[in-house]
């Protein structure tokens, strides 16, 4: 009996001190939600947050969370602020300016994915205010456009390179030609094979703006500049401009990108290509995509007005890509028409097959190649010849790329082509090789 009682005594103290300590707890807990809400209210967000972290005993406390997550904020400390919003709304999951503050705490880490998924939540609720709607949607807006001006990028590059060339101004080799009618004549050195060495400057620049999460503009422009040892009238400056839009909507980009390119030749505007191109690429899987384009366009000679034509251009193709290859083959055809019947024998269907590969042979060397064939058809007789000129054309490019850095590469670049024609003064072959360094920033 005695026993029984002082168990009953002891168990009514322990009791009672646990009440006295618990409400003493709480007192504490109410006392430091003040002293935290005083400090926020008068903006000394340091203080508070330092007070905050002496307290970590409370962590789980939706109260106490969303008055640590306000202060690390504003101290600018986005990480702990995060952790602080997420254990609020994860209890509280209609707190919906714990999910705001949520919201602009991501932004403030940079993960703008995940601040666009808690403002939807907000907007897309049925129990959320107008006036927490249209918070909500703000910051949306502000993610977004974060998001855009964060994949604003600007490349370019420069590539100094030396190079030979042995058949400057894909000549014949032949000495001498027949013409029908009027018999056999000696060429001049300036219609045979030349060869000589050539220094090149190339530029590359492109500036890309995205639109929204799906659309992209950007501009781009690359330009050659060959400068020849002894063949000064062959020195040319090559340039091509471009404007691009592109739309991703679901597997497949579409793209349409209009483009200019003049050509100077020895100082003066030999020609001009304009073009207006419109394509798709679908992406079957993961290593998989085809693609396809189709492209009008104009060349203007300033030279000779019989070189003058309007076209037309197709291409079809597929890519693979596994982690160290990258493979390509496509299909193209192109039509040009003369823009003056004196020049319509300059007018030709090209027909071509190509196929290409890159290759990361280690993690600084890489290796690329193309090949391919044409089908060269022209449309009128040669005023000249007095016949139909049929053309193949066999094309081979390498090149083997050695990156010293990120910005720094060495590259080593050969290409061949083997042109035949049923006249002999249109077949050539021709090598070209050059030793480049160029710098990306």
């Amino acid at each position: 009996m005695i026993k029984h009682l002082i168990f009953s005594i002891l168990l009514s103290y322990l009791a009672l001190h646990s009440l006295n300590a618990k409400a003493e707890d709480n007192v504490s807990y109410v006392k430091l939600l003040g002293e935290l809400q005083h400090l926020i209210s008068n903006k000394q967000y340091a203080e508070a947050y330092k007070n905050s972290q002496k307290n970590y005993k409370y962590l789980g406390e939706p109260d106490f969370d969303y008055l640590l997550g306000i202060s690390a904020l504003n101290s600018g400390e986005s990480a702990p602020a995060v952790f602080a919003f997420e254990r609020v709304v994860e209890d509280k999951p209609q707190w919906y300016e714990a999910r705001l503050y949520l919201i602009k705490s991501y932004i403030a880490a940079n993960n703008l994915p995940a601040a666009n998924s808690q403002a939807l939540v907000i907007i897309n609720a049925n129990t959320s205010s107008d006036r927490v709607k249209t918070a909500a949607q703000t910051l949306l807006d502000i993610s977004q456009r974060k998001q855009r001006t964060k994949a604003r990028s600007f490349n370019q590059s420069i590539e100094l390179a030396y190079g030979v060339d042995d058949n400057v101004n894909a000549g014949t080799s032949e000495d001498t030609i027949l013409i029908p009618n009027l018999g056999e004549f000696l060429l001049s050195s300036d219609s045979k094979s030349t060869d000589d060495n050539y220094v090149k400057l190339n530029y590359k620049g492109r500036y890309s703006h995205p639109i929204d999460q799906q659309s992209s503009l950007s501009i781009g422009i690359n330009t050659d500049w060959y400068k020849f040892n002894e063949l000064s009238q062959y020195d040319r400056i090559n340039t091509h401009l471009s404007a691009r839009y592109q739309h991703q909507l679901n597997n497949t980009r579409w793209y349409v990108q209009a483009g200019v390119t003049p050509l100077l030749l020895d100082g003066d505007l030999y020609r001009t290509e304009t073009t207006l191109t419109g394509g798709a690429s679908y992406q079957i899987d993961k290593q998989l995509s085809l693609f396809g384009a189709l492209t009008l366009g104009d060349m203007n000679n300033s030279f000779d007005e019989k070189l003058d034509n309007s076209f037309y251009a197709l291409n079809i193709g597929a890519s693979y890509m596994s982690s160290r290859w990258l493979q390509s083959v496509s299909a193209s055809h192109k039509s040009e028409i003369a823009s003056i019947e004196s020049g319509d024998f300059n007018a030709r269907n090209i027909n071509g097959i190509y196929y290409q590969v890159t290759a990361l042979l280690a993690q600084q060397w890489q290796l690329s190649a193309q090949t391919g064939y044409q089908w060269i058809e022209y449309q009128d007789e040669h005023p000249l010849f007095m016949q139909n000129r049929d053309d193949n054309l066999l094309i081979f490019s390498s090149s083997l790329r050695y990156l010293i850095n990120k910005s720094l590469a060495l590259q080593l670049a050969l290409n061949y082509q083997d042109k035949t024609s049923d006249i002999s003064l249109f077949e050539y072959d021709r090598f070209d090789t050059n030793l480049s360094a160029s710098y990306s920033f």
